[in-house]
């Protein structure tokens, strides 16, 4: 493994946390666990990296639902995949009513957190006590979805030393595909 590589892969790790704060609808999960598949270790400590983009693109998700019509930015965002018109009312509902702890049970119900964001933003709440909540809001589930598939990773190689990396790679593709079929069908439109 090379310098350029981790650069490389913190790079990766931080652009995907901020796209998907923003406008992108694919986590950042799937670049940690593929680094995790490599390298579990790598794979955590890209977590860093992942959760600063994200906090980041939540600042500007944030300031954008600050300075957009409710309306406006509601129709923006539900143009993404896996955005319904009924999450973005549920988010404000819940924004109103639970405050910050609300950020915290996103990631439970597979909610974006850019609706948070711009939610957060929108009901003119504080950026920067936005942007605390935000760690424990996206670090956890980056942390666990990384290391289990990291460990999956150590173990499988343990198990099945002869098998080939393709495998591997086609049973991990296939995981992720496998979620996103799923979250599309069910948690999303």
């Amino acid at each position: 493994m090379t310098g350029s590589t981790v650069r490389r892969d913190h790079a990766v790790a931080a652009g995907w946390g901020f796209a998907e704060a923003t406008v992108f609808f694919i986590v950042p999960d799937v670049w940690l666990s593929a680094v995790a598949m490599k390298s579990p270790k790598r794979g955590l400590r890209c977590v860093a990296s992942a959760t600063a983009g994200a906090v980041l693109g939540g600042a500007v998700t944030h300031l954008w639902g600050a300075r957009t019509d409710a309306a406006r930015s509601a129709r923006a965002l539900v143009t993404l995949p896996a955005v319904s018109p009924a999450m973005v009312r549920r988010i404000e509902e819940d924004y109103s009513a639970k405050g910050y702890t609300a950020l915290l049970t996103g990631p439970l119900r597979g909610t974006p957190y850019k609706i948070y964001a711009r939610t957060n933003g929108l009901l003119g709440r504080p950026l920067p006590r936005f942007l605390l909540w935000s760690v424990p809001a996206r670090a956890p589930r980056f942390i666990l979805v990384t290391a289990a598939i990291g460990g999956l990773a150590v173990l499988g190689r343990k198990l099945l030393p002869d098998a080939p990396e393709w495998v591997r790679w086609s049973v991990f593709a296939a995981g992720w595909i496998g979620f996103y079929t799923w979250f599309f069908k069910n948690v999303g439109r």
